[in-house]
């Protein structure tokens, strides 16, 4: 019976689902007569593929220089006798209201510099500084070959100080060139010198006062003010040390504080101080180094102009050549004020110079006073600061452009004589990263002879592949070639995990290693001769001495297997176009700080992301692309150094 009833009710549901069926089909068939066409399925947007720097489109002209050279050409004043004692001229560039030392350099013997400098493409403005005073250059074509001349007569006078408020004169009123406002350090910041005023900090509150600036003075070391400041001049504390203050006197008038030092012909004598202006008032202010004869009476005027400071702290400097007939020399700090206040502070006077070693520079501007073949240390990109050499691989054939194969920051140090000639040559080199399988190595060469070398100290050459002569240099090579390596992964080991040494995220980190080549030259290579940096560096691929990697259109050096031009994607053309494809693409590249480098495998387009720009406008645009500015990175695709 149960059965019977589990059948009953298992027929009853089929007869219920028959009939649902039918209705389904009944309405369906009553609601539309017409068949719609079928419908194709969603199509997915076309995949959109990440640029490449394959994609890019170079001018055959451009050569991937993040750097620029700049000519100067500085004629320093024409009173001072450059004859037996040369002038320093230190060169900075200014970027981001910091300056950076370029080089120091001297002036031959009629008081000229021609030079060339590398600085970074980016920059607009550079500073020169020397015991005349700083002047600032701007750059005008920035990433061009530029020039600028510079003439100190231009920024001197040569007449009495202005007495007589009627008194006015075109240069004073019309033509103003003054010191750039960038940084520049104040007496305060600068190396202790022998200083021959007395109470030049105004630490001492003991002052005279005379008449005028002519009256007659002796030598004491003590400050005189004139009649038309007494009572509007004196010591004042401005909170951080004594000073000299010159204030608002009650209608507009000229005036001086002046001190007597010794003094005779042929000295040359420097007068520099700080100044600063205080509010927008009406006020000049000049320095005066005035020679006096043994009768007191001046017999010549050197002055340097001050125009507003714009309420900050500024140094200014004044030098000359003691004339014919010399007995003292009056230092004269000399202002024509209607308002507000001028502050003087850290007054610096020095002379006559001494030469312990011969060699043409003075002694407090020598680096090496007591060695006749060496005067300046000079450092490329800056003392404090290295460039970057990034390298691909697989040259002749194209990489995968994430520049990484190699990265070594480095730094110059230039030791030059009074001449400007290089006698000494030290290479600072730090391994940071190794993205590649290949064991390669890492070379220089530098242009002058190889056997004008006397001795080169720091290589690390551990297997057969370089042969070096007694000298130190490669053998066989016509110009002085050094090896720093003949396989980087002896730097920088391989830590067991990751493509390479730091380039793979997530693989163990290898601390950077410091590496100092030491070339020393038997004769001063000119700086004509030398070229400017970063010379001409080169990658040694996998063991193969013949297979290098230059930076595009740098040459390659004698040893170089020419076999490979032309071959795979190289399209070298000799005596015209090296290491480059022919879509003009690059293997190697130099940037002029330290390279934010892209992960493994991470095109470097896709990491710094105005290259292209930069790359495509040859140069013009985004010349500091490799700066971490706002919207220049993707950070994400950027090796990080763990902390």
């Amino acid at each position: 019976m149960e059965n019977l009833t589990e059948e009953r009710s298992y027929t009853m549901k089929r007869i219920e689902v028959l009939l649902l069926i039918a209705l389904m089909i009944f309405i369906g068939c009553s609601k539309n007569t017409t068949i719609d066409p079928p419908v194709d399925p969603p199509v997915d947007p076309p995949v959109t593929e990440d640029p490449t720097f394959s994609d890019l489109t170079i001018s055959s002209t451009f050569d991937f220089n993040s750097t620029q050279d700049v000519d100067l050409d500085i004629t320093l004043p024409s009173f001072i006798d450059y004859s037996t004692i040369k002038s320093k001229i230190s060169i900075y560039y200014l970027y981001n209201d910091q300056q950076f030392l370029v080089a120091d350099v001297s002036c031959d013997a009629s008081g000229r510099y021609q030079g060339t400098h590398t600085v970074p493409s980016y920059v607009t403005e550079m500073l020169i500084v020397n015991e005349a005073g700083s002047l600032n250059v701007t750059i005008t074509n920035p990433g061009l070959k530029s020039s600028a001349n510079i003439n100190y007569d231009n920024a001197y006078e040569t007449t009495p100080p202005r007495d007589t408020v009627v008194e006015s004169k075109s240069s004073m009123i019309n033509y103003i060139l003054e010191d750039a406002n960038f940084g520049m350090p104040t007496n305060a910041e600068l190396k202790a010198v022998a200083n021959i005023i007395g109470n030049g900090d105004f630490e001492a509150n003991d002052f005279g006062s005379q008449t005028h600036w002519s009256s007659t003075m002796t030598v004491d070391s003590k400050w005189y003010i004139t009649s038309q400041l007494n009572g509007f001049a004196g010591q004042f504390n401005d909170g951080n040390s004594n000073i000299m203050r010159i204030t608002r006197p009650n209608s507009f008038r000229y005036g001086g504080v002046t001190q007597l030092v010794a003094g005779s012909p042929g000295d040359r004598i420097t007068f520099s101080a700080d100044v600063k202006t205080v509010n927008n008032s009406y006020k000049r202010v000049w320095l005066y180094i005035i020679p006096r004869n043994s009768s007191g009476n001046p017999i010549a005027y050197y002055s340097r102009y001050v125009g507003s400071t714009g309420g900050n702290w500024r140094n200014f400097t004044v030098a000359a050549t003691m004339p014919n007939g010399t007995a003292s020399v009056q230092i004269l700090m000399w202002q024509h004020i209607y308002g507000g206040e001028i502050h003087w502070d850290n007054v610096i006077v020095t002379g006559p110079v001494q030469d312990a070693d011969g060699d043409g520079i003075n002694d407090e501007e020598d680096e090496y006073p007591n060695d006749a073949a060496r005067a300046f240390n000079n450092y490329y990109p800056s003392s404090e600061t290295y460039f970057s050499l990034a390298f691909e691989d697989n040259w002749p054939g194209k990489g995968d452009y994430d520049f990484n194969d190699m990265v070594v920051d480095c730094q110059y140090k230039t030791v030059t004589n009074a001449s400007n000639a290089v006698k000494d040559l030290d290479v600072n080199l730090i391994y940071r990263a190794i993205g590649a399988t290949f064991e390669n190595g890492l070379g220089f060469e530098f242009n002058t002879d190889a056997t004008n070398v006397a001795s080169v100290s720091g290589s690390t050459l551990t297997g057969s592949l370089i042969t070096t002569a007694a000298n130190g240099v490669e053998a066989n090579q016509a110009k002085a070639v050094v090896i720093a390596t003949d396989n980087a992964f002896n730097k920088l080991a391989h830590p067991g995990s990751g493509i390479g040494v730091n380039t793979t995220v997530g693989a163990t980190y290898v601390e950077p290693v410091l590496q100092t080549l030491e070339v020393r030259f038997t004769n001063a290579v000119a700086a004509t001769d030398m070229g400017t940096a970063p010379y001409n560096p080169f990658l040694i691929v996998n063991q193969d001495r013949g297979r290098e990697i230059h930076l595009p259109d740098k040459t390659p050096t004698g040893l170089a297997n020419a076999s490979y031009f032309g071959t795979q994607h190289d399209d070298t053309r000799i005596g015209t176009k090296y290491y480059k494809t022919a879509e003009n693409l690059p293997w190697a590249i130099s940037i002029p700080t330290t390279f934010a480098y892209p992960n493994e495998k991470v095109d470097i387009i896709n990491a710094h992301l105005k290259f292209s720009d930069w790359a495509e406008s040859s140069g013009s645009q985004f010349q500091d692309w490799y700066l971490d500015n706002t919207g220049y990175r993707n950070s994400g695709n950027i090796y990080q150094t763990p902390n």
